[in-house]
């Protein structure tokens, strides 16, 4: 079970010397557990359990469609309690139109993207996260808060075919690009954690449990109420 922090004021009235209770106040103000029964609340508030139906488990609370199409049975909303914290998970590909994702270009097209990071920027804070961005990056973004970018340019020059690995069997069209990076300090990797004030953004990563969502860890009441009113209605609507 998650920690609980109780914020309790008592107020007393003194008679003739001897103190006697009025009034006693309690409050939750931190732990994983109140975050989760808030969650929960917002979703009823919101009439979310009209169209999804839970399941518990010892591990999670996920939601699914009631009565889904065949073979569409994927959780659209997931819970995981942690210590001081509420893990959220929900499918990538209703996240991604609404988070900034940054990826690298790679030098030839048949290799994978290399992914560097994404991120939830929160809409009350967005003039906070635009004017506190790493310095290296407001150019790149220019102002959006959603979207994909990649964090190296490219231009296009012609290199010699024996620069490349013998291995990789390519046309000499592919061969045509170079890499321009974006400054970074030897060793660095892309800086997720201090890309801006990190009360205006929430770090995304993937679900080990369901690979298909991507996740986030909240620890505030208050940016748990917008996250998820945010994306509950976002997918409520696609249903």
């Amino acid at each position: 079970m998650s920690k609980i922090i109780y914020d309790v004021i008592q107020r007393f009235e003194v008679d003739k010397g001897v103190p006697r209770l009025i009034s006693t106040n309690i409050q939750v103000i931190e732990g994983g557990e109140d975050l989760m029964s808030l969650a929960i609340s917002l979703l009823k508030e919101l009439g979310f359990y009209e169209k999804f139906e839970e399941k518990r488990t010892s591990q999670y609370i996920g939601y699914r469609v009631k009565k889904p199409g065949k073979g569409d049975k994927r959780y659209q909303l997931v819970f995981q309690e942690r210590k001081d914290s509420l893990f959220i998970s929900i499918p990538q590909d209703i996240l991604d139109e609404h988070i900034l994702n940054f990826k690298y270009w790679t030098l030839l097209e048949l290799e994978p993207e290399l992914i560097a990071g994404a991120v939830w920027v929160l809409p009350s804070k967005k003039e906070l996260f635009l004017n506190s961005l790493d310095a290296r990056f407001s150019t790149l973004i220019e102002g959006k808060t959603r979207g994909l970018f990649y964090i190296n340019k490219i231009t296009e020059r012609l290199i010699d075919s024996s620069d490349l690995p013998e291995k990789i069997n390519v046309s000499l069209a592919y061969c045509k690009r170079t890499i321009l990076q974006i400054p970074l300090k030897k060793n660095e990797k892309f800086p997720l954690e201090t890309l801006s004030n990190r009360d205006s953004y929430l770090l995304l990563s993937e679900d080990k449990l369901f690979p298909y969502a991507g996740q986030v860890s909240i620890s505030s009441s208050e940016v748990l109420e917008e996250f998820l009113g945010h994306f509950a209605k976002i997918i409520m609507e696609a249903q």
